[in-house]
């Protein structure tokens, strides 16, 4: 003990510990960031792309179609392949959103509506739900269910 009454080391150095990581360490954590980096593009990647998930859009002027999307089901994925079909031809006729099933967004919707996951809820200008599509559904049968709310 030194005579202001602190501890110094016992071979007179610094008692401030500093801890630096061997080559391995350094490795393993770069490589558990990297894995993290390649779980978060993955799953951003099963995210519908360019659907917004603005409801609130519903029943102001548009008619709208809504997407229960849930990102971990094939049929998610095939039902985004077919509104990504004939999305272009109803450009500035018809709003195409998605909400993630998986989330309290999501939640709330399908309990609001009486739907289940994967199905596509039409809504006309007005607000009111017209139809509810789900299961196999073929491009005609969503263009001819689109183009009957659109001359309503």
């Amino acid at each position: 003990m030194s005579a202001s009454g602190r501890m110094e080391s016992y071979n007179g150095t610094n008692s401030n510990m500093t801890y630096t990581q061997t080559g391995s360490a350094r490795l393993t954590n770069l490589a558990i960031i990297l894995v993290m980096c390649v779980i978060l593009a993955a799953a951003a990647m099963l995210l519908p792309k360019g659907f917004s998930d603005d409801l609130s859009i519903i029943g102001k002027g548009s008619v709208v179609v809504v997407l229960t999307h849930d990102k971990n089901s094939v049929n998610g994925m095939e039902m985004m392949d077919l509104l990504n079909k004939v999305r272009s031809d109803y450009k500035g006729k018809v709003d195409f959103l998605a909400v993630d099933v998986n989330t309290p967004k999501g939640q709330t919707f399908i309990q609001q509506q009486s739907v289940r996951a994967i199905v596509l809820v039409l809504f006309g200008r007005d607000g009111s739900k017209r139809d509810v599509i789900g299961g196999e559904i073929g491009e005609q049968e969503l263009r001819s269910a689109l183009d009957g709310i659109l001359s309503s």
